[in-house]
């Protein structure tokens, strides 16, 4: 007995000894991590992001992550120094759709084995639901008890994403209805639709159903969780509506009078996705606002060039590497086709001017009319294709082949038409070759002098700084050009299934985490928030199909997807290669480990591309963009198709900015310094120039470059909607005029339109660039890496520590205008300067010197769209005008008007550490602000959530038992 003791006395001697050394150095910490929603569902749906682990001094701790099934609870191991039962930490939690949850907690050895040297603590934590996540569960909760999704097909229309609920971005709204409809909805089915609206319209949302060959929708107004009441039928509610194609005019009119301005995109949009339209077809026209002719026929534009006139060589425009394109669009903004190119194209106005477009209808030209040049830089000439779809001819076929009239069955016979031939529904008017370099920069513009080079017979020439002329129809026929020859391309269509194509999806993700286990060691985990997925799926075709199902293939192996800002679709053209980047953000928060997978179309295989040493795992964080050598190298792996985009948005997104900030970039099809402004100045916009009733923005643009794209998605203007324009003048440059942005730009002309009385405000924007010092950056690409951090900390309201001058937005001449001033502006003020016109406007005027007024009223109340719609409808319908005009609006809406939900309760055995809500100061300035009345602000709250600490010994600790986990 006695030399039992004294074995038993010896081991926990060297425990203690143990202990005792290994605490003045490394100990070894476990902590179990043990979460629950508040949406009891959620706990097997969403895996929580462990987001950092830190020490009472702030100092974030290196940890691993894995699952243990056993126990079914997270583990974190990490190393700690000199840690004693009174040490604490802090741990940061996320998971889509709820408030980040900050839990401090202490960790304790186990009392029950001496010889165990690790520390152990277990938290059980309780997430609380965002009020936008909340939101998006109950309208689809009621949705579904009224519709009954089980019993037929479901579509949802919503307008959340980057309109503001409660000072926010609305993407957790989207969230909810995606979670809450159990997969019945998501983004690959095509049956998710977002209408682009600004941060200042109303979240509304509509749930349809189809059974059979009825189509009947619910609709949650302004954020409310109570649908519309569209009528009473014996005392009791009624919230369904009939949105069929054929429906009666009687019942046309209920639904103006329920659904206002979203009457006709709803139904438009709906009928169109039971013709079975293609989901890229669908997002194009919810960007746009509406389903219509226009829509319809740029659709069918788009196919026509590939057919016909194919892209041959990317070009750039000029501009900063990233504004890459293979064709210009010239345009006449105001009859939706343009938007549709925009989209399938990639012909966007901030990419180096893809999109140039202003009235010049007095030239010969028309709205329905789009100009594209095939551009070759290397021997300075061109292909002019003009294009025009022919609406009366088309609606007059359409009426003698079935006798009917409503904008809602044209649109069924143009789809029907389109999926048979699409070059059926196009008329081409001009096929022209050898356009040169004085005819190309006499239609678009420059604003500065251009010296461009024939590089095939070695000749420069000296372009001068011009104005835009645009589709001047007089001009391109004067020039005497010979006739174009077409190709006979086939337009191939794909036949995979939706199930195939998500499977796409499902094997890039799992390829992706073979490479990563295999490489790194790393086990992708479903719900990471350190991981992006950036994929040209949703733009990229395969044999003429769209992919977009491969988005519901990588969300049911990784849990990315858009609305966590975790899936990420790179706006390219149609014509480019389907290809998946699976981009990890490291503990440094620089590291971004990627791996670049394309899709084989011949041999229907997914293919992993390798660096030079065979590594398929490459960093393209900071660290390698500010090497040239090892941007070279890995830029290789990326050869397929786009480097530059993946690089600039991966590393754009490792930065936190906000959604509406990473839709931008997506839009744009990268990120860089030059789309930020369009950011700053928009927020400008609305907070000094908020609409009022029967108001809607107007945007032309002057210097175009990158911000144009920015503009036009935040502003909610686009040149399809007749809303934004753009024309190049010379001398935009180092405004002397202006003492507040003295040296900046004038940027373009902004236009608050009043559709009743006629009139409006042209307001000369001014832009005066931030400076970053930058002098640590050896290339240009980490320049720019740089700068876009800059100002993404300036969006959210911080400053950089490297920024040595802010920005300044202001504005250089505000003058009331006329309609024909209007017209006047937004054709060019006949070849001269827009903007010098705008200022010789005298300043001085009033609105009683522009409204007539007759008995006391104004003579100018008729309600109309901006100049060109037409008053006015179709019985069963569409108002004739909102396809060319407006669609939806401000009018007198407040988004987030219900009650603010309770704050979350506070158990007694927490330890919670909850940012106060504040509201940030802009980091940048705003000048000369004498007009208009102040809007909503853009700040945002971070909510601490209440967790409970359950801190016990090796019995309590069950984890244990169930082994180390994987």
């Amino acid at each position: 007995m006695g030399r039992q003791y004294f074995m038993v006395f010896m081991v926990l001697l060297v425990a203690v000894a143990l202990t005792g050394s290994v605490s003045a150095a490394d100990t070894n910490c476990e902590v179990g991590v043990d979460v629950k929603y508040e949406y009891a569902d959620d706990n097997s749906r969403i895996n929580p992001d462990i987001n950092y682990i830190t020490d009472s001094n702030g100092t974030k701790i290196n940890f691993t992550k894995t699952f243990d099934p056993a126990a079914n609870i997270t583990k974190l191991i990490f190393n700690y120094q000199n840690i004693t039962n009174t040490t604490k930490f802090k741990i940061k939690v996320t998971a889509p759709g709820y408030r980040d949850l900050l839990h401090e907690f202490t960790i304790s050895t186990n009392p029950l084995n001496p010889l165990d040297t690790k520390y152990y603590a277990k938290l059980q934590l309780r997430m609380n639901a965002t009020d936008a996540y909340k939101l998006g569960r109950e309208i689809t909760k009621k949705a579904d008890q009224i519709l009954n999704f089980s019993s037929g097909n479901v579509l949802v229309i919503t307008t959340a994403g980057i309109v503001k609920y409660r000072n926010d971005t609305s993407e957790d709204v989207i969230e909810g209805i995606l979670n809450q409809a159990g997969g019945r909805v998501t983004y690959g089915k095509g049956n998710l639709l977002v209408i682009r609206k600004s941060p200042v319209d109303p979240l509304d949302t509509f749930f349809i159903i189809q059974r059979g060959a009825t189509l009947l929708g619910v609709y949650f107004k302004n954020a409310s969780t109570s649908p519309v009441v569209i009528k009473t039928v014996n005392g009791k509610a009624v919230y369904t509506i009939d949105l069929t194609k054929n429906m009666t005019e009687a019942n046309w009119n209920l639904l103006v009078s329920k659904y206002g301005n979203h009457a006709f995109p709803v139904a438009s949009l709906a009928n169109a996705w039971v013709q079975g339209a293609p989901s890229d077809l669908l997002r194009a026209a919810a960007f746009h606002g509406h389903m219509c002719l226009g829509t319809i026929s740029g659709y069918a534009m788009s196919l026509t060039l590939l057919k016909y006139y194919p892209p041959v060589m990317d070009f750039t425009n000029p501009g900063s590497p990233g504004e890459i394109t293979s064709y210009v669009t010239v345009g006449v903004p105001g009859d939706s086709d343009d938007d549709s190119l925009l989209m399938f194209l990639d012909t966007t106005p901030g990419k180096g001017g893809s999109y140039s477009g202003f009235n010049t209808t007095a030239t010969g030209a028309d709205t329905n009319l789009v100009g594209f040049i095939r551009w070759n830089p290397n021997t300075l000439k061109g292909d002019l294709i003009v294009m025009k779809f022919d609406k009366e001819a088309l609606r007059r076929q359409f009426q003698q082949q079935t006798g009917k009239n409503t904008e809602l069955e044209f649109n069924a016979w143009l789809i029907a038409k389109l999926k048979q031939d699409p070059t059926s529904l196009i008329t081409i008017v001009r096929e022209l070759k050898d356009l040169n370099v004085t005819h190309y920069y006499y239609l678009l513009g420059t604003e500065n002098p251009v010296n461009a080079t024939d590089k095939v017979n070695n000749i420069t020439y000296q372009i001068p700084a011009q104005i835009a002329h645009g589709l001047d129809m007089a001009y391109i026929d004067s020039l005497g050009l010979s006739n174009a020859t077409r190709e006979n391309n086939t337009l191939s269509w794909g036949n995979l299934t939706y199930n195939q194509i998500k499977q796409i999806g499902i094997d890039a993700a799992n390829l992706a985490k073979q490479l990563f286990l295999t490489e790194k060691g790393i086990n992708l985990e479903k719900d990471d928030r350190d991981l992006v997925v950036l994929t040209s799926a949703g733009y990229s075709r395969v044999n003429g199909q769209d992919m977009s199902a491969a988005w519901d293939g990588v969300f049911d192996v990784l849990g990315s997807r858009l609305s966590r800002a975790t899936l990420l679709p790179v706006h390219r053209p149609l014509w480019k290669p389907l290809w998946f980047t699976f981009a990890l953000r490291g503990y440094d928060g620089m590291t971004m480990d990627a791996v670049y997978i394309y899709y084989d179309p011949t041999t229907g295989q997914l293919v992993a591309s390798n660096a030079s040493d065979g590594k398929f795992v490459n960093d393209i964080g900071p660290r390698t963009l500010n090497s040239t050598q090892l941007s070279n190298k890995i830029s290789k792996v990326f050869a397929k198709d786009g480097w530059f985009n993946i690089q600039s948005i991966a590393n754009a997104w490792r930065n936190d900015p906000p959604y509406d900030q990473v839709l931008t970039f997506l839009f744009h099809d990268h990120a860089c310094p030059g789309v930020s402004p369009g950011y700053l100045i928009t927020e400008y916009i609305f907070n000094n120039y908020p609409l009022k009733e029967d108001e809607n923005y107007i945007y032309l643009g002057n210097t175009i470059y990158c911000k144009d794209d920015a503009i036009v998605y935040r502003l909610g203007v686009s040149p399809g909607q007749g809303t934004y324009f753009n024309l190049r003048v010379p001398g935009t440059e180092n405004d002397p005029e202006n003492e507040y942005a003295y040296g900046g730009n004038i940027e373009g002309i902004l236009v608050i339109w009043d559709n009743k009385n006629k009139v409006g405000r042209a307001v000369v924007i001014d832009f005066k660039w931030p400076q970053f010092d930058t002098s640590d950056c050896a290339t240009n690409d980490a320049k720019r890496e740089k700068q876009i951090a800059g100002f993404i900390s300036l969006y959210k309201g911080e400053i950089p520590s490297y920024m040595t001058a802010p920005p300044v937005v202001t504005y250089d001449a505000e003058r009331l205008i006329t309609e024909s001033e209007l017209q006047m502006i937004l054709s060019g003020a006949n070849g001269q300067n827009p903007i010098a016109y705008v200022k010789g406007i005298p300043a001085n005027r009033t609105l009683a010197d522009l409204i007539p007024v007759n008995n006391g009223g104004s003579q100018n109340g008729n309600q109309g769209g901006v100049p060109g719609g037409v008053p006015g409808g179709v019985p069963g319908g569409v108002p004739s005008g909102s396809a060319d005009g407006i669609s939806g609006g401000h009018a007198g809406y407040s988004p987030g008007v219900d009650t603010a939900a309770s704050p979350a309760e506070v158990g007694a055995a927490s330890s919670v550490s909850e940012e106060p809500a504040s509201t940030p100061s802009k980091a940048y300035e705003v000048k000369n602000v004498t007009s208009g009345s102040s809007g909503g602000d853009s700040s945002w709250y971070v909510y601490g959530i209440v967790g409970v600490l359950v801190a016990a010994g090796l019995v309590a600790f069950g984890f244990l038992r169930g082994g180390a986990g994987k």
